[in-house]
């Protein structure tokens, strides 16, 4: 990792405590010559401020402050400029945001000396085929093809490679990276996946059908949907909504050639410890903890 120059924020700035801790963090790298940025959106007395678009330009380091939400916007705005990504809890465990406050200035002074461990995540592009965007959407988690209608079910095509699978009749689909598998996709009965495995998982939301299991597909295979039937549908990526999508629109999402980069601490618990306490498992039996 080079020198870095600039760290960018992103924070809740819903919560005051999130506010307070950016501005210590950024008062702590402004002292060791690191300027620091914010969005023009979230400002809290950073160096300067900047669009979105231009938001991740020249950055060695993007910060988030506040949950697991927060860490996935700004991932939203770190992964495709391919910029590390150190996400500082302020609230509830998550599985992204690890660091406490206490724990963030060990962890930049690594990052400042080029010694910081960062582990790389699976993360996901969808691209409409028939209508190109501008630029395709990125997600680490998932990305959602659903309904708009609340009282209506959407009718999906599904294509994994090119391979015909069904049509799928419900809610919407989920494409989730492992990252997302204990997200919207876990929420929808989707397995557990370990961030370890290059897997993409295709789960459906409240299917309408016999078949309503999720597959679990190679990271070079893909996936294809098309809306067909009489609803049209909206996609979403990690939470943030995207365009609609008319009868026809099809919707092609793989794995992204720039997944995320997260850094860690020394210590950090593992995907299961994080699993046991997020989800409450019980320690029975001889090897359980004390």
């Amino acid at each position: 990792m080079g020198e870095i120059a600039t760290a960018g924020f992103v924070v809740h700035v819903g919560r005051a405590e999130a506010i307070d801790a950016a501005r210590s963090l950024a008062g702590w790298l402004r002292e060791r010559g690191v300027r620091t940025r914010s969005l023009k959106e979230e400002p809290f007395d950073a160096d300067e401020e900047m669009s979105v678009e231009a938001f991740a330009d020249g950055l060695g380091v993007v910060v988030s402050v506040g949950g697991d939400g927060t860490l996935l916007r700004a991932a939203q705005l770190a992964g495709p400029a391919d910029v590390p990504l150190l996400g500082v809890k302020v609230g509830r465990l998550g599985f992204l945001t690890e660091v406490e406050l206490a724990q963030a200035p060990a962890v930049l002074t690594a990052l400042l000396r080029g010694a910081a461990v960062t582990e790389q995540r699976t993360a996901l592009l969808a691209q409409r085929l028939d209508e190109p965007w501008a630029a395709p959407a990125w997600a680490l988690n998932e990305v959602i093809v659903e309904k708009r209608a609340r009282h209506r079910v959407i009718t999906l095509r599904a294509l994994i490679g090119d391979d015909y699978v069904t049509t799928f009749s419900g809610d919407g689909l989920i494409v989730a990276t492992p990252t997302g598998s204990t997200a919207y996709s876990f929420s929808a009965r989707g397995p557990i996946v370990s961030p370890r495995v290059d897997a993409l998982l295709l789960t459906p939301v409240s299917p309408h059908m016999v078949f309503d299991r999720s597959i679990v597909l190679g990271p070079e295979e893909g996936v294809t949907i098309e809306v067909v039937g009489e609803e049209p549908g909206v996609l979403s990526a990690d939470g943030q909504e995207g365009p609609d999508l008319p009868i026809g629109a099809r919707v092609r999402i793989e794995k992204s050639p720039k997944p995320a980069r997260l850094v860690r601490r020394e210590g950090s618990p593992t995907f299961f410890a994080l699993l046991r306490e997020k989800f409450s498992l019980p320690g029975v039996g001889p090897h359980a903890d004390p």
